[in-house]
């Protein structure tokens, strides 16, 4: 793969997808200048990066606003943010695909194993957004790792039948993209589509086990909140105070990154 650095094109693209969105309603103010950051460095490392970003972002898009209304009406009490992605969801689902493009801008040689970083990153997030996305809409009571009972839709760390099915076929719609736009090659597939699902996995280890759960004592609802959209503060019931679900979409993406590298056997 060409490491080919495009200036002003790049940059000038990435603020267009970005504003488009923000038009949208799919980013924030502050999530379209992430976005256009993002965008910019995955322009500049090659074009197969930066139409996997677009297309990735397009898809994750179109999955997010399918059903929006039924999927809010069934997650408003968990879930502490909407579907309009701010600065730190962009950063926390393509931060990690970013520094691989940088790397591979940096450092030529490394570009091959750099490109199946950054592709399993953003397809672990990928499959991650869709395994909610899916197991929202498509309904179906999602189980808790954790206590392994039945939980409240939208809770981190739960899983449906939905869901996981929307996830594995996420992984590999997206790693297939990613050899599409000659981002990975064809042998990298498998290896990107399994890091994938092995990233997604781990962030619902993480939701399960270690993000900070609250608790609404008005509502009596496990929430994700720190105020609860009935207006009462929540308290924090257990997981980790400073762990909130952007630094564990974070953790999924350099998982999936970990476990792409780590399988990474077939030369390019």
């Amino acid at each position: 793969m060409s490491i080919l650095p495009q200036p002003v094109e790049g940059p000038a693209i990435a603020a267009a997808v970005a504003l488009a969105a923000w038009r949208a309603g799919s980013l924030s103010a502050g999530g379209a200048i992430a976005a256009t950051v993002v965008g910019s460095v995955a322009a500049m490392a090659g074009w197969p990066w930066g139409a996997f970003l677009v297309g990735w972002f397009v898809t994750a898009s179109a999955a997010s606003r399918a059903g929006r209304a039924v999927k809010e009406a069934a997650t408003g009490d968990v879930v502490a943010k909407g579907g309009r992605r701010d600065h730190w969801q962009v950063l926390a689902n393509g931060g990690v695909f970013a520094l691989c493009a940088l790397l591979a801008m940096l450092y030529p040689a490394w570009a091959p194993q750099a490109a199946v970083a950054g592709a399993s990153a953003l397809v672990a997030a990928g499959a991650d957004t869709l395994a909610t996305e899916t197991g929202t809409w498509w309904g179906g009571r999602p189980w808790s790792l954790r206590t392994f009972a039945p939980a409240a839709v939208g809770t981190s760390g739960a899983v449906s039948a939905a869901g996981t099915a929307g996830m594995a076929v996420a992984a590999l719609l997206l790693a297939q993209m990613a050899r599409t736009v000659d981002m990975i090659s064809a042998g990298e597939v498998a290896v990107v589509a399994a890091a994938g699902v092995g990233g997604a996995l781990a962030d619902t280890l993480i939701g399960a086990w270690w993000q900070a759960r609250r608790w609404c004592p008005s509502c009596h609802k496990e929430t994700e909140q720190n105020l609860h959209r009935c207006g009462t503060v929540t308290r924090r019931t257990g997981g980790m105070a400073w762990l909130g679900n952007d630094a564990v979409n974070f953790l999924c993406t350099a998982v999936g990154a970990a476990a792409g590298t780590a399988m990474l056997t077939v030369p390019r």
